[in-house]
């Protein structure tokens, strides 16, 4: 997930898409971003991906399982029409496009079962998702701590953080998810993850 997103987020702060407030940061910078935004990026995902597995845990038939796949379809659709609509818009674009082609690839892969479970942590996550992203974009300070240009998003707030930020979201969690899963099913074949063999067809990704 690194991979994709710090050298997007270390573009886009390039870009003016986004920037960060001087007075709320330390100031150590690596490649133009706060060692903050760094650490971010390992701290959240493991935080997401420890809030899914306790709620496959606890839940081991999604909530949600029924609405799946109507619910990828919608998104689907919703995501390209954005995508085209707000092709000028980096961030928008951007992120709706990459989102609509990964929720068509596991929406096309029959081997993929997990969504159902992703669905419901997603619902679940947005609880300190609105809490932690609404602190940065100034939902608790004075100014921002993080600020976006609304030239490059839809323009749309919900509470201080933008639409677009949604998208994101699940679009990240989704990259790390789908990889957490995918060793999750090479860990099963070798007998290393505490999933009995018997339980899986050879190839799923559960």
């Amino acid at each position: 997930m690194s991979i994709l997103f710090i050298p997007w987020d270390i573009w886009f702060t390039q870009k003016a898409v986004w920037g960060f407030n001087p007075d709320y940061i330390t100031g150590f910078r690596i490649a133009g971003l706060p060692v903050e935004e760094w650490l971010f990026f390992f701290c959240v995902p493991f935080a997401c991906v420890f809030i899914y597995e306790v709620l496959r845990y606890f839940f081991p038939v999604s909530p949600v399982a029924p609405l799946e796949r109507f619910a990828t379809m919608g998104l689907i659709f919703v995501s390209f029409v954005v995508s085209v609509v707000f092709v000028e818009n980096i961030y928008t674009f951007i992120t709706f496009s990459l989102l609509c082609l990964i929720l068509t690839y596991l929406f096309l892969n029959k081997k993929i079962t997990f969504m159902g479970h992703f669905y419901f942590a997603y619902i679940v996550i947005l609880v300190p998702f609105l809490l932690a992203n609404g602190a940065l974009t100034g939902l608790f300070t004075e100014a921002p701590i993080v600020w976006y240009n609304n030239a490059e998003n839809l323009g749309i707030r919900v509470l201080s953080i933008p639409l677009d930020d949604f998208a994101y979201n699940m679009l990240m969690l989704l990259l790390v998810i789908t990889t957490h899963e995918w060793y999750k099913t090479r860990y099963v074949k070798a007998d290393l993850y505490p999933i009995a063999n018997s339980e899986l067809p050879a190839d799923a990704i559960v």
